[in-house]
């Protein structure tokens, strides 16, 4: 019998204090003084792909990808598919098209160079 994809499964790869309805208590420039529990919570995750023999794709943003290289190898190693979620989570529309380009290719260059693969 051939494996086909029968459900795709994407994870965002940012930490607790990066979403937007937090940023208000925790801007930008703030982040470097918060604890980081994405390692963990990416492994766990991870570890439940491995077992359930499941491959996802994950957006990685820059921001994470700088501070936690193990997380960008980790995953390239477990087989998925590393893609970027832009470097620092802001939203799109907010951002002019200049920010967006410069963004995307930073984090781009960031993903490909610790996880040695195409993005």
């Amino acid at each position: 019998m051939v494996n086909t994809m029968q459900n795709a499964l994407t994870i965002d790869v940012e930490d607790y204090f990066q979403v937007a309805a937090l940023a208000k208590w925790a801007p930008q420039a703030k982040w470097d003084d918060f604890e980081l529990r994405v390692e963990q919570n990416t492994n766990k995750i991870l570890a439940l792909c491995a077992e359930r023999d499941i491959k996802a794709t994950f957006f990685v943003l820059g921001w994470i990808a700088e501070r936690c290289p193990a997380v960008v190898r980790s995953i390239v190693e477990a087989g998925h598919e590393l893609a970027s979620h832009g470097y620092s989570h802001q939203l799109v529309y907010n951002q002019t098209p200049e920010v967006f380009r410069e963004e995307t290719l930073r984090s781009k260059k960031l993903l490909e160079d610790i996880g040695g693969v195409e993005v």
